[in-house]
């Protein structure tokens, strides 16, 4: 490698890029471009093969990620990932509310609706 230090570099910003990733499919994809990048680098050592490798790893990374997403979705409903501090549990006497989209901890939250108790009298 003639490089070392730039590949380094992108190497860094795929890593941060996918870490501020919300949803599984954008991180997987962009995980997997990155390893794909350099899987195809390693074996083909031209410019033709790193740009294969990135394809079939950004696309392989996203499948993954997408079937993980759709996981998640069946497991917890819509939006109740109880990861994120909310979940769409009714527990008797209450009200649904839309809560507008939002940041939280630096991964976008989409609008979603989340179940308030009615205060008993």
């Amino acid at each position: 490698m003639k490089k070392p230090g730039l590949i380094l570099l992108v190497l860094g910003l795929l890593l941060w890029t996918a870490g501020c990733a919300g949803y599984r499919t954008e991180t997987g994809a962009a995980i997997g471009a990155g390893a794909g990048a350099l899987a195809g680098q390693a074996i083909g050592h031209d410019t033709q093969s790193t740009l294969i490798g990135t394809a079939l790893g950004g696309l392989t990374g996203a499948v993954i990620g997408n079937a993980m997403d759709k996981y998640d979705q069946q497991r917890y409903g819509q939006y109740g990932n109880p990861t994120l501090g909310y979940s769409t549990y009714n527990p008797g006497a209450g009200y649904w509310v839309t809560v507008p989209g939002q940041w939280v901890n630096g991964q976008w939250i989409p609008q979603h609706q989340v179940w308030v108790p009615a205060n008993p009298r």
